[in-house]
């Protein structure tokens, strides 16, 4: 038993143990049964469980009894069924004989489980396929932990918006793939009007409340492809990818008329409307980076703060 559990305690090679796997599949399976740490278990050539260790409960809450004879399809989340992860998993081990993956799977508690899984086929001498061996472990927290990080890193932590250094990375490789494949791209810059009006009758908190929502309206009307990003206090980018002149001044209009109709509601029970000013610039082949498109985007948005804000103005060449 001492053999099996030595290269458990770092980065456990089921294919160190192929021979007994191939030869004396329940002497694989008792071999492993005791191991804590990593779920291992056997499945047949159908891809239907046949052992389950402790380490597999105590990761998943499924016992021996609930799992022994279900599909390896059973594990996995009702997303990743959908989505045939479980058939191409092991249709990628069939022909590879390895796969190596990070895959959400499920626990018995409904409680989210990543796993980072080692999946291989075992063959006989002739090369017929017997079943295959997984050896999982849970990643879960780990990448909680790296999901914080990156939200830290790349998000505006009071409305949630990408903030401007991730705005400005992500948008200048759109603009270069645009370029690329000739893309239509558009840049609006959005500056909720008298701010400070705000934030002098009702309090820095309304202030708050008033970016959240006027964040969220943005998050709303725009398409998945889009990238909203708080670039100043009050100022938020939208990059509009696939997008000329023309649709986007449309979309930005139904935006600022959505504004209009969600008002701000203070704690104390006190309610105010907001309005935006926009400025719009669409990518041309003159513009040579990001900067000079937020540049243009930028004298359109002080053109509609002069001609009297609450109102959408294009940068035209």
């Amino acid at each position: 038993m001492s053999d099996s559990r030595d290269p458990l305690s770092g980065s456990f090679d089921p294919r160190q143990h192929e021979e007994l796997a191939r030869l004396d599949p329940q002497s694989y399976a008792q071999a492993v049964r005791e191991v804590a740490e990593f779920g291992i278990y056997l499945l047949d050539e159908q891809g239907l469980i046949q052992s389950w260790n402790h380490g597999a409960s105590n990761i998943t809450g499924y016992s021996e009894a609930e799992v022994l004879g279900q599909p390896f399809a059973a594990l996995f989340t009702a997303a990743a069924v959908a989505d045939k992860l479980p058939q191409q998993t092991l249709e990628f081990a069939r022909a590879n004989r390895h796969h190596r993956d990070e895959q959400a799977r499920r626990r018995k508690s409904g409680e989210p489980l990543m796993a980072l899984c080692t999946l291989d086929a075992i063959r006989d001498d002739s090369g017929r396929l017997l079943g295959y061996v997984e050896v999982f472990s849970d990643i879960t927290q780990q990448k909680e932990r790296e999901a914080a990080l990156y939200q830290r890193a790349t998000r505006d932590a009071l409305t949630g918006l990408a903030n401007r250094g991730h705005f400005t990375e992500m948008a200048s490789l759109e603009i270069v793939r645009a370029r690329r494949f000739n893309d239509p791209l558009s840049v609006a810059l959005l500056d909720l009007d008298h701010f400070k009006r705000v934030n002098d009758s009702y309090g820095h908190d309304a202030g708050d409340l008033a970016l959240i929502t006027f964040a969220k309206v943005c998050q709303e009307m725009t398409r998945k492809i889009d990238l909203v990003g708080r670039i100043g206090g009050e100022e938020v980018a939208i990059l509009l990818p696939r997008a000329n002149k023309q649709p986007a001044y449309e979309m930005l209009q139904r935006l600022r008329l959505r504004l209009m109709e969600c008002p701000v509601r203070t704690n104390d029970g006190k309610e105010f409307g907001l309005t935006v000013s926009i400025g719009l610039a669409s990518l041309n082949p003159d513009i040579r980076d990001l900067r000079e498109l937020l540049r243009n985007a930028d004298a359109a948005l002080y053109r509609a703060k002069r001609e009297g804000r609450n109102r959408i103005e294009a940068w035209f060449e």
